[in-house]
Formats: structure tokens, sequence, C-alpha cells
């Protein structure tokens, strides 16, 4: 295992040559952009300040010179670090190198599919129309849940007795009375559980479970295995909040506009495989048959969870 101290120093050492290498090839560092602090002599400048606030999201107008200030003192902390890596010679462990070797070729790696994800064209009003129609529990039937929930601790050859017991309780006509019997259930056979009550609109639901609850009724219940746990939901109630297409637009725009960015990084990392001479070496050659990783296993792209905006 890596020590924590050499994975740290990894990471500020790394971070700081991303931040010192913002200036364009063969311009003096020193001139490219104003100064806004030095630290023992080393200089930090409003632009890595900048591209420091720029990963961080968007920052109401109104907080910029707040968030400016407290993204200095960072890089400041930062700066210490890293000269005391530096001094300690850290920069010079094997460890440290390979692990800022690995976050380098990472960022070039995205830094070119965010160049060609830019290409993606633009939705029209056609595919945003159609995505509207196609997903009724996001939009035009959306609504909110009111979700009781059981969190059970069950190992998998618990589950299918647990199972029955749920579909047994499930058929009986007061609903009401379900989940409080399946806690005493629960307690006789010294299960752990946990109990929770949400109020959720359907795209605050995860998005493999967002069709399930939209079909379910008041009462019903919804069995989610979790590994060595199982999740019993309730719906309690539900209401209607629907959105227009009109009001729907931006959020479409924004789902279509990443499934083409991810489409068009798969089509690009296909390519670059399929022209690309890739050999594979002692044990791995023996391996070559199985399946190459994904573009977002390879990548790290970011996942996207498909959610509708709040009503207002």
């Amino acid at each position: 295992m890596i020590p924590a101290r050499i994975v740290e120093a990894a990471a500020a050492i790394a971070v700081a040559l991303i931040l010192l290498s913002g200036c364009t090839p063969g311009s003096d560092p020193k001139t490219a952009s104003p100064v806004a602090a030095k630290v023992n002599g080393d200089e930090i400048t409003v632009q890595q300040i900048e591209q420091a606030l720029s990963r961080a999201g968007n920052i109401p107008d109104a907080q910029q010179k707040q968030a400016q200030k407290q993204m200095l003192e960072r890089l400041i902390d930062q700066q210490l670090l890293v000269q005391q890596a530096v001094q300690k010679k850290l920069d010079r462990d094997p460890h440290v190198m390979a692990l800022v070797d690995a976050a380098k070729r990472q960022i070039f790696a995205q830094a070119y599919l965010e160049q060609v994800v830019q290409g993606a064209p633009k939705s029209t009003a056609q595919q945003v129309k159609a995505f509207y129609l196609e997903h009724p529990e996001l939009f035009e039937d959306r609504r909110l849940y009111r979700l009781k929930e059981i969190a059970i601790a069950a190992p998998p050859d618990i589950q299918p007795q647990l199972r029955a017991e749920v579909a047994r309780l499930e058929e009986q006509r007061d609903k009401t009375k379900t989940l409080p019997q399946l806690a005493l259930w629960l307690k006789s056979h010294d299960l752990k559980f946990q109990t929770n009550l949400s109020v959720q609109a359907a795209e605050q639901l995860p998005s493999e479970l967002i069709g399930k609850i939209h079909q379910m009724k008041d009462g019903d219940l919804l069995v989610v295995p979790r590994g060595n746990a199982v999740v019993v939901t309730q719906l309690d109630r539900s209401q209607r909040a629907p959105l227009t297409e009109e009001q729907a637009t931006p959020y479409i725009e924004q789902i279509l506009q990443h499934r083409k960015r991810l489409d068009l990084s798969s089509e690009t990392l296909s390519r670059l495989r399929t022209s690309a001479k890739v050999e594979y070496v002692g044990e791995f050659e023996k391996r070559a048959g199985n399946a190459a990783p994904s573009p977002a296993e390879a990548t790290s792209q970011p996942k996207s969870t498909e959610r509708a905006p709040e009503s207002k």
C-alpha cells in the first residue's frame, strides 16, 4: 500500500503542475497573468485562481470576490505543501512520480475528449418533443411521491424468505398495517433495519426506479435487493405535479446534448482503437479475447442521471 504522505504529496504536486501549465507554450509565466500572491517567492496568479474556480461550478456574481479570496487561500496552502514536498524530495519518489504521471495522462485524455465533444450537434425541436412524449413519468405525468422505506440488513440466504413475507403482507387489505407488521417480523428474526419517510419528486428518484414507482398505486410495495441488504418501499400517496413541454425543454436539451457527447466520445475511442496497433504482452496476451474496456471506463467519464428540473 502506498503511504498516505506519498499520495497526498503526489496529489499536491500534480495539481500544482496542472495550475502552472495554464500558460501557453513559449509565454513568460511571470507576465502571462497578474500575480495574486507570492509564497516564499513562488507566484500564484489570477489565472490560477480563475482556473480553480471554473472547476468549482457556477458561482453567483455576488459571491465571486469572496470565492476568489477563499480559493487564493487554498492555493496558498497548497503551494506551502508543494514546497515542503519538494524540499523533502518527494517529487523524486518513484511512487509520487508514477502518480503524477497517471494524473497528467488522465488530464490529457480528458482534455482531448472535451475538445472532440464540442462538435456534438444541438438537438432539434422534434427531438425535444419526442423525448418529452416518451417520458411522461418525468414531465406530463410527473408526480411527487410520499414514500415509506425499511432498509434491512438481509444476507442473500434470508432474502427469499423475506420476499415471501413481504408478498404475504401485501395481500392484506389494510395497507397501513403492512410495514408495521413487517417490522415485527424482522424483530422476531433478529434482523436489523432502519425506517425512513420521505417526499420526493420523480426526478429525485433513482433513474432505474422512476418507471416502476410511477406505475405503483397507493399502498403498493417495491422490494429492491442491494447486496447484503434489501430496501422495501411503500408508496404512501402521490400527487401530480406536471411540467409543460416549454418548462421541460431546457432540461431535455441538456440530456440529449449529454447523450450526443457520450456517443461522440465512444465513436472517437472506437475509431482510435480500430486504427491503432495494440499488442498485448505476457499474461495479458491470453486475456486479449476478453471485452475491451468501455469508453466510459477508459476515460472516467462522469455518470449522468436524467432528472427533470424542479417546478417553481
